[in-house]
């Protein structure tokens, strides 16, 4: 039975809750400091520096770590939060994160696409990025520019094993490493040929990485991209593809993220303390900002903040495993930026509840406002995506794969793709660059970034919160808004 916090003024809850400041997404180059970092323990393989390729949908979290990973501070963090005592002593350099500014000896997008343009081969563009990372770490050493240091791997090409051979070694011994990350490999170029090129390149590279014990490299991929098998089409290709991390969130480290930003408001901060001793929910804070949380402990604290039904009972669902449900996609997966902005909504709804910070009116519109925001989100990276699902607008899912099929050739969906991609700085569907006019490749496509599942019995859904602001119809799913 939960114990008795009707005396509990929950309003510093609600007031914190509305006042969550939520960032589209991470910049290139943003600094990020160390109390906005949430250390979820599913994410401990994906910061292990011996991993090498990560592998995430938008929103998840590869900008975010990439950036991360540069300040000493979350490092030290880490390297006491998971156990990486190594990771200390790691000194981290961005290879590339997608930037046009020039910072540091991070490759821009103009040094990459005009060595490709001038026929450079896609390796050994990665070994100039790589070696004039290494090179950085020298004190007092002034680095060569990215046109400079090719020539120079053109002029002598062994010098690339030498240079690095004698780094590792002066890092083995003095108990240091180094560790090159890459991200938004997508902005390599408009066109997927090209990007398949450098990024293929960019694997060769790293993988040959591994001879070395003190210098290593990490990549951070769109899970869309990585379903094109054509990139791992080389030897020892198996050891990046088979090791590789894929970058999640389950609810239990939802929640966790909820209450962590909940408490770097001090008001809010001092009742879910008093919430957590009255509940005896203590493992449900988060303490230096890592989550050890009994999962019993965490749904009595998120029920006093919510309730426990969504609704006047049973029928309607726990609100506590209610909303990530409805929050997440194909894969099960919820992006945090979608959890938490259904959360600001819920708590902005009026009327504000009496005994509780939220209500499941509020969750409710909370999942409908997430539903658009995530969207939003989607739209940047696959811009494509209102072209896939307008045709199943008023539609029921799910939906035979046939009928789907038929409605995608009514409005020639992948022909009008093709049309809008060409020369207009979209990046069309993976699938759909392979194999052109194919229904099928594009479903492979929205499965590959889980916007849709195929079920065994051969039907086509499409998850909650893609569905509500697609207006797309379920029976008995959360309700899709009437436009006006």
């Amino acid at each position: 039975m939960m114990s008795d916090i009707s005396d509990i003024d929950l309003t510093p809850i609600r007031e914190a809750m509305a006042g969550f400041e939520i960032s589209p997404r991470v910049e290139p180059n943003e600094a990020i400091d160390l109390d906005r970092v949430f250390l979820p323990e599913g994410h401990r393989n994906v910061l292990d520096v011996k991993r090498q390729l990560v592998v995430g949908n938008r929103g998840m979290g590869k900008s975010f770590w990439t950036h991360a990973l540069t300040n000493p501070a979350v490092r030290e963090r880490l390297a006491l939060a998971y156990s990486f005592p190594r990771l200390a002593n790691t000194d981290v350099i961005i290879g590339f994160n997608g930037s046009i500014r020039i910072s540091g000896v991070t490759a821009t997008i103009e040094e990459i696409q005009a060595a490709r343009k001038a026929g450079e081969d896609p390796e050994l563009i990665w070994r100039v990025v790589i070696l004039r990372a290494t090179r950085s770490l020298r004190p007092a050493n002034a680095v060569s520019s990215f046109i400079d240091t090719l020539d120079q791997l053109k002029a002598s090409p062994g010098s690339y094993a030498e240079e690095l051979t004698a780094a590792d070694d002066a890092m083995a011994n003095s108990g240091s490493s180094a560790l090159i990350v890459f991200d938004a490999l997508d902005r390599f170029s408009h066109e997927w040929g090209q990007i398949r090129e450098l990024t293929k390149g960019l694997l060769l590279t790293i993988v040959g990485l591994q001879s070395f014990r003190s210098i290593r490299a990490k990549v951070f991929m769109r899970v869309d991209q990585f379903a094109d098998t054509e990139l791992f089409r080389f030897p020892d290709s198996s050891k990046i593809r088979n090791d590789r991390v894929d970058l999640a969130w389950n609810p239990q480290e939802l929640y966790g993220l909820l209450v962590f930003e909940l408490m770097r408001q001090q008001s809010a901060a001092s009742v879910l303390r008093v919430l957590a001793s009255r509940l005896d929910a203590h493992s449900a804070l988060p303490t230096g900002g890592h989550l050890n949380a009994v999962p019993r402990e965490q749904e009595a604290l998120v029920t006093a903040i919510a309730g426990e039904y969504m609704g006047k009972n049973r029928k309607r669902g726990r609100v506590y495993t209610w909303v990530p449900l409805h929050l997440g996609d194909a894969a099960n997966n919820c992006s945090p930026r979608t959890f938490l902005t259904a959360w600001k909504t819920a708590a902005e709804h009026p009327p504000s509840p009496q005994r509780q910070a939220v209500d499941h009116l509020g969750i409710n519109e909370g999942v409908r406002r997430a539903s658009s925001a995530r969207l939003t989100e989607l739209r940047e990276d696959y811009p494509w995506i209102d072209l896939v699902l307008e045709p199943l607008r008023r539609q029921f899912v799910p939906i035979p794969k046939a009928d789907l099929f038929h409605l995608w050739r009514s409005r020639r969906v992948t022909e009008v793709i093709l049309e809008k991609t060409s020369g207009s700085g979209w990046l069309a569907p993976i699938g759909v660059f392979i194999e052109k006019d194919s229904p099928d490749a594009l479903l492979q496509t929205m499965t590959s970034i889980a916007v849709m599942e195929e079920r065994a019995n051969g039907k086509i859904n499409v998850p909650d919160i893609f569905r509500v602001e697609a207006e797309i119809l379920r029976k008995g799913g959360v309700a899709v808004p009437r436009r006006n």
